[in-house]
């Protein structure tokens, strides 16, 4: 090949503008990201630090029974039939298995029934070893379902301290033959409260009550004052979780049951 003067020249120019505008592109492609001046960083940082903290949610100290040391024998009967105008019911007195205790002179009774039934209602109270019961009590239906409850003081009827009662709850299937009733029945006494009790319950507050009748082992009065101030407090959710664990506790599991679903079932209406 011939060497050509003018192509040498014009290869010469041509390198002498790639080459710097390649340099050039390379050197803005290498540069740093730019910084952030510290007084900007700085005035994003006071406005996440005056954000004020989650609120804190108290928790509450759950009630805990605990059983009288009577070493006595399981005593709750409880009750469940598939009969005429009693379909799939479960009955239950809420008591433990042992005696349940008080000291009222009138306390309340409750129980649970799962399903309304179309039948009569018959609830009575008598003394242990008496055959006359001191309460007969009987309603034309039993339609009402879920917790039930009964205040002594209604009717008249005075417990005796020292004494055993035996009461008992009877969804009356058939008139005629009252060995087809579905019952459920369950044993109290009164008691004098003792000296601890008493220092206990000179200084409790309302609220405080159920965990201090609770920890003495007065069943009737932890339940009975749990479930005052579920009614004063009918929207406190942790009231009525507190009931349900109680009754779980000595093993009432259906009537717990029930309470936590319509719990659930509060719950979930509320978020419709």
């Amino acid at each position: 090949m011939k060497y050509s003067a003018p192509n040498h020249w014009y290869w010469i120019t041509a390198l002498g503008i790639i080459v710097p505008c390649l340099l050039c592109a390379g050197e803005s492609t290498n540069q740093p990201p730019p910084v952030v001046p510290s007084e900007k960083t700085k005035e994003v940082e006071p406005s996440k630090q005056e954000l004020p903290p989650p609120p804190v949610t108290p928790v509450r100290t759950r009630i805990v029974y605990k059983p009288p040391l009577r070493g006595a024998p399981a005593v709750r009967i409880d009750g469940g039939s598939r009969g005429s105008g009693v379909s799939l019911v479960c009955l239950t007195v809420l008591t433990p298995d042992h005696t349940g205790l008080t000291i009222q002179e009138q306390p309340s009774l409750f129980w649970y029934q799962s399903e309304p039934a179309d039948v009569p209602l018959e609830l009575s109270v008598l003394a242990k070893n008496t055959i006359e019961p001191m309460l007969l009590l009987r309603l034309p239906n039993a339609r009402a379902a879920g917790i039930q409850r009964l205040n002594l003081a209604e009717h008249n009827v005075k417990l005796s301290p020292g004494v055993e009662y035996e009461w008992v709850v009877a969804l009356v299937v058939d008139p005629e033959n009252r060995s087809k009733d579905v019952f459920a029945s369950g044993w109290i006494e009164r008691v004098e409260p003792s000296a601890s009790l008493r220092s206990q319950l000179a200084n409790a507050t309302e609220g405080s009550l159920p965990s201090v009748y609770a920890g003495e082992g007065i069943w009737l009065d932890t339940l009975t004052t749990l479930s005052n101030l579920i009614a004063s407090q009918p929207k406190d959710r942790v009231l009525q979780e507190e009931r349900a664990a109680l009754l779980e506790q000595v093993g009432l599991t259906n009537a717990a049951m029930y309470l936590s679903s319509k719990l659930t079932d509060d719950q979930d209406s509320g978020k419709r």
